[in-house]
């Protein structure tokens, strides 16, 4: 799936519509191959999901006081859009899907978008990162609890903002000299 997004924004297509195009995949692929094969192809799928980023970047951190930061100081909101994503993966675990890699947000704070806007040094922002920092670890959780449900390992955590902090903060180890 393409990266996700609660809310709607300038040429990001919401999760409800992905949801409703993997649907409409599925119905397809059933008319072509049949209902069983076309279950068992999507249950043997990897589907890719990332979940975070643009409902902190294009919505709460949007402008100064967004709708989203005014309605919701951060820990609270970081509460809301779990709920939520935690309704849309089991949406998805309900249309079939058995393989599932889950990433959350990379260090929000230190995209070159948001390096450029909120950065006079080059260091990443301090709140956007905090936002990433409440996040994730609420993701892996509703994704353990999900899984435990499922009385399977459906959904698998991978921890996109170790791995991107440690091409920041250990360039050489990647062939540059520095990556701001």
């Amino acid at each position: 799936m393409a990266r996700t997004s609660l809310t709607s924004s300038l040429n990001i297509i919401r999760i409800a519509k992905q949801l409703e195009y993997f649907q409409q995949y599925q119905q397809r692929l059933s008319r072509v191959v049949g209902d069983a094969e076309a279950q068992r192809v999507v249950n043997g799928a990897l589907v890719l999901i990332t979940l975070g980023g643009n409902d902190f970047v294009n919505n709460y951190y949007l402008v100064p006081y967004s709708v989203r930061s005014r309605e919701f100081a951060l820990p609270d909101y970081v509460r809301y859009i779990i709920s939520e994503y935690k309704k849309i993966l089991a949406r998805l675990y309900n249309l079939g899907a058995r393989r599932v890699l889950v990433t959350g947000t990379g260090p929000l704070g230190c995209v070159p978008a948001e390096l450029a806007l909120r950065s006079r040094d080059g260091n990443c922002d301090v709140e956007l990162q905090r936002a990433a920092g409440l996040f994730n670890p609420q993701l892996v959780q509703i994704l353990n609890e999900l899984n435990q449900e499922a009385g399977a390992e459906v959904f698998v955590s991978a921890n996109a903002f170790d791995m991107h902090m440690d091409y920041i903060t250990n360039p050489q180890q990647y062939g540059y000299l520095d990556v701001k």
